[in-house]
Order: structure tokens, then C-alpha cells, then sequence
């Protein structure tokens, strides 16, 4: 799930994160979520930080704030 429209999350520390489509919480390892409005505010308050995933060791690696600013750009633009 790794395209345009996609964005890979993981919690903020110390955060819970209910994932909707799913019905069940976001895992602390992250997972590629849809660039939808919702998972943009939960990137803009802080729940969840843009992640990179690292497929081959099946972890997340935080990103820098540029990629929390395009998401953003993204997200308010569709």
C-alpha cells in the first residue's frame, strides 16, 4: 500500500490510535495508512508521526518534519 494516496504512520509516543477503518488500534510498529483528512490531523496534532518503513527489518524509522508539512499540503489540497 505504498503510493501517492498512502502514508506509512506509527503512533506518537505514548499515544493510543484508533485506526477507523479497521476498527482497532494503529500498532506501535506503524503501518501504511490512506492520506485521508483524518490521518492528516492525527499527524498534525501529534498522535501519529510519518514514519519510513523499513520492509526488509518490518520496522518504522520517524521521518523528518518536511514529510509531516507535505502531507499536510497534500491533504488540505484533495
Amino acid at each position: 500500500m505504498s503510493n501517492d494516496r498512502s502514508i506509512f504512520v506509527k503512533p506518537g509516543e505514548g499515544r493510543v490510535v484508533h485506526d477507523p477503518e479497521r476498527n482497532e488500534d494503529l500498532p506501535a510498529e506503524g503501518r501504511s495508512v490512506p492520506r485521508t483528512a483524518y490521518w492528516v490531523r492525527a499527524v498534525n496534532s501529534g498522535d501519529v508521526v510519518i514514519a519510513k518503513s523499513d520492509d526488509a527489518a518490518g520496522t518504522a524509522k520517524p521521518v523528518g518534519k518536511s514529510a509531516a508539512k507535505s502531507a499536510t499540503d497534500e491533504g488540505e489540497s484533495k
